[in-house]
């Protein structure tokens, strides 16, 4: 049985598929939907136009993202302390190779529930007035292929983005019922300050 976020994936493509056959081999001009091969630097402006359009809007509702490891973040926290400013909640998703810092209250950080998240990369804005998801997973390049700048070469990656609510919609509830749960919380040690 394959991971949650893997048939999150899987079924929302499959249904862009299915509508693209639909429509003689392509989607309407209208669609805001696209999936495609996404390279590194693409998904990069992607995530920060969805982060700026969040921080610049000071919008208030769900901010999720995933990263492969927490220490990717770090360079990120500047951002992500500007959104928590206006939201009532930031979920994000790595594995805990460090002890993330503390940024504001409305900061969770989750462990991946399963290996395979870990190849997802999700950015989600769930704000009535800005609702969009970048959602795609990476494509493995043989072992053989150089190394550079510590990402195996050339990472590229399969996936879209869309503004659809069905589609946002999927993708939240996987997360939430899967991924942002309690068990997998990773405290910093400023939240643990003042508990016994």
């Amino acid at each position: 049985m394959s991971a949650p976020i893997a048939e999150t994936f899987d079924n929302i493509v499959h249904h862009l598929a299915a509508r693209t056959e639909r429509n003689g081999g392509g989607l309407p001009v209208t669609e805001t939907d696209t999936f495609r091969t996404l390279n590194f630097s693409l998904m990069l402006s992607i995530s920060h136009y969805i982060e700026d359009r969040f921080i610049e809007k000071r919008l208030s509702g769900l901010f999720i993202a995933s990263f492969q490891k927490l220490s990717l973040f770090i360079p990120q926290q500047e951002r992500y302390a500007a959104l928590a400013q206006t939201s009532e909640a930031v979920w994000i998703i790595g594995e805990p190779d460090i002890l993330p810092p503390f940024l504001a209250k409305s900061i969770q950080f989750f462990r991946p529930a399963d290996g395979d998240c870990r190849d997802y990369w999700v950015v989600l804005s769930d704000d009535p007035r800005f609702r969009i998801a970048l959602f795609a997973r990476e494509r493995h390049i043989p072992a053989a292929s150089p190394v550079k700048n510590g990402h195996g070469g050339k990472r590229s990656f399969e996936g879209f983005w869309t503004y659809r609510d069905e589609y946002i919609d999927a993708i939240r509830n996987s997360i939430q019922s899967h991924y942002a749960k309690q068990e997998l919380r990773v405290l910093s040690q400023a939240d643990t300050v003042g508990i016994p």
